[in-house]
């Protein structure tokens, strides 16, 4: 911005179009730090003016409620691999906040953290599994048992919690992760949870039908979501980012899902305990910058490896960046097959952008693959069905036929950047997973008919002022109702799709992939809570009440179309009644013209400007109410 603009905004009382942060200051003291070893049993308080560190295994027995303030740190001592596991019929109340989250870390100092430093949080629940014993043991060395025949099981509460350099490979499978949840019910509340620098997969669920919102998987080394035992729960507003060059020799993927193995019901004769969790609203980001890289590590498999006679469901998602999109895996003629699950609908692939797979190599398409063999697990080398007549995956010829059937409402993007049009996602320490303004989860450049531009009906050319494209506001419901002259029509490029899997748990949006796309500070949900670079966080400190409050904006803005050509549309979002003037000002800061000051209740306002009288460029949009102000970036081509 100009230092011209800058001088109209001197003197106003101003509420930032971010959140206002309120500030004291905390004493300098040194930390006390608890250790904690063996059993925790009954009512144990952990609070935030001390630390813990966990040596060995540290188990809260049956009964035992722990509960955890906001802000506390707990660390994982690294020679002993310290692990806290919440055995059934114990609970953790783990309620952190947005300012104060509760952080699960390495005991090494900053500069000096890595993967695996200690164990990490396992939770056990007595929800279903579908183990023939009814019941597992706790994979990676505890003595836990998990399951049982309570889908709504309680275990407690992880809101606001942040894992930090835990999950330890001790042998393949033999593991223990960032956070394991064991026959874990839906009674359990699990939402705004990011595991970092894993040493082996972020998250891993045993069965159980515990459901979470907002999960946040960062530079994990094996998988970042892995499923098994016949887990049955849902997820929404999942995001996952890869170091390049960091993955484990099993072959790294985003979501690994396995239904059957040994000492588990045969899926042939038992479809109810299959493991097939549904993830929605998922932005997955690979290794891969861009489709022609050769920077990562070649044990990097695919974006969604589904196997073993499982039914994952990804329903309103984006895969950016990896060897492969989808790989239906046929491993073992053992167990029931993968693709009869797809063929029941049991497992659902449905509004899915994939962009950014490789096209070179002895297969030059690996978006969706089909492969018959575990063999071939790790390098993918054949299409198989994709040419075979009678299929698994008839009516279709093959996976890419049956992937892009209209019904299905999928998209294949060629490259990953200029597929999706992210902002910036990926940056290791500093993601930006939201979209641009020219992003198709977020924008519809599609022309309108030809009826709809020629009739005098509408007595112009361009109906909607908006360069003859079919209307979207990221702000209102998805609309595809052509009527009535378009009237209702409200749709980006690539909609969401509809899918039977979307129960009342899901929280209905008007975009795909995990974030919004109104261009405002809120639509990343990963803010202020998240630590993309925790390797430097400083954890020597006691907790302090140095953020007290955030205190939230009475007024959100947005613009579309971004960029514009004859006209753009001003939303407004109050939380209050205000007084609202706008102010259009080029980028030397020089006011172009104003809107007549209007006193609006509170509620969602839109103000269209005409552009198409401006020269191409760049200009700010400044609208103020009675005690905010927020400046919109506008271009105009």
């Amino acid at each position: 911005m100009k230092k011209g603009l800058l001088k109209q905004l001197t003197g106003k009382a101003l509420l930032l179009a971010s959140a206002c942060l309120v500030f004291s200051s905390a004493a300098e003291a040194q930390v006390t730090t608890i250790t904690v070893k063996d059993s925790l049993t009954g009512n144990v308080h952990w609070t935030n003016d001390k630390q813990y560190l966990l040596q060995g295994y540290v188990y809260a027995v049956n009964g035992t409620v722990l509960t955890i303030d906001s802000g506390v740190v707990i660390r994982g001592d690294k020679n002993t691999k310290g692990t806290l596991v919440i055995e059934r019929g114990a609970k953790i109340m783990a309620q952190g906040s947005v300012n104060h989250p509760i952080v699960f870390t390495s005991n090494q100092p900053a500069g000096s953290r890595s993967y695996g430093d200690w164990g990490g949080l396992i939770v056990c629940g007595k929800s279903l599994v579908n183990w023939t014993a009814g019941f597992g043991q706790v994979e990676g060395g505890p003595r836990s048992l998990y399951g049982g025949i309570d889908p709504h099981d309680n275990s407690g509460v992880l809101s606001y919690v942040r894992l930090e350099f835990g999950g330890v490979a001790f042998s393949p499978n033999n593991e223990v992760n960032g956070l394991t949840l064991c026959g874990v019910g839906d009674g359990t509340q699990v939402d705004h949870v990011q595991v970092s620098y894993s040493g082996d997969d972020s998250y891993e669920w045993f069965g159980g039908t515990v459901n979470a919102k907002y999960l946040v998987s960062h530079l994990a080394w094996d998988d970042d979501f892995d499923m098994d035992c016949g887990y049955q729960g849902n997820n929404q507003f999942v995001v996952s980012l890869r170091d390049p060059y960091s993955a484990d020799q099993s072959g790294s993927k985003a979501f690994e899902s396995d239904s059957y193995q040994s000492g588990t019901n045969n899926g042939k004769s038992d479809t109810n305990h299959l493991t097939k969790p549904v993830f929605a609203n998922a932005t997955i980001i690979g290794p891969l910058v861009s489709p022609t890289s050769t920077a990562f590590d070649p044990q990097f498999v695919a974006a969604a490896h589904i196997r073993r006679g499982s039914a994952l469901s990804l329903i309103n998602t984006i895969i950016s960046g990896y060897p492969a999109g989808i790989l239906i895996d046929e491993s073992s003629a053992t167990y029931a097959k993968t693709s009869e699950n797809i063929k029941d609908s049991i497992c659902q692939i449905n509004g899915v952008a994939i962009a950014g797979i490789p096209t070179n190599g002895a297969v030059p398409r690996k978006e969706v693959m089909y492969v018959i063999d575990g063999a071939r697990n790790l390098t993918p080398t054949a299409l198989m069905a994709d040419t075979a007549t009678g299929s698994p995956f008839a009516p279709y010829v093959g996976p890419f036929q049956w992937f892009g059937n209209a019904k299905h409402h999928n998209k294949i993007y060629a490259n990953a950047q200029n597929g999706f049009k992210l902002q910036n996602p990926f940056n290791p320490s500093n993601p930006n997973f939201v979209p641009t303004s020219s992003s198709d989860f977020c924008y519809n450049s599609k022309a309108l008919p030809a009826y709809m531009t020629n009739l005098s009906h509408f007595n112009k050319a361009d109906p909607f002022s908006n360069g003859k494209v079919y209307p979207f506001n990221p702000t209102l419901p998805i609309n595809t109702d052509t009527t009535n002259w378009f009237a209702n029509y409200n749709a980006p490029n690539f909609a969401p799709a509809t899918s039977t899997k979307l129960s009342a748990f899901f929280t209905k949006t008007n975009y795909v992939g995990a974030f919004s796309g109104t261009q405002t500070t809120s639509d990343d949900w990963t803010k202020v809570w998240c630590n993309f670079n925790p390797q430097n966080a400083d954890y020597t400190k006691p907790y302090s009440n140095e953020v007290v409050e955030l205190v939230e904006k009475s007024m959100g803005v947005s613009v579309y179309p971004n960029p514009a050509t004859t006209s753009a549309t001003i939303v407004i979002a109050l939380n209050k009644a205000a007084l609202l003037t706008n102010n259009l000002y080029d980028v030397s800061g020089k006011l172009i013209f104003s809107t007549e000051a209007q006193f609006l209740a509170a509620g969602t306002h839109q103000v269209v400007i005409n552009t198409a009288q401006l020269s191409a460029g760049v200009y700010y949009i400044q609208t103020i109410g009675a005690d905010a102000l927020e400046i919109t970036k506008l271009v105009v081509r």
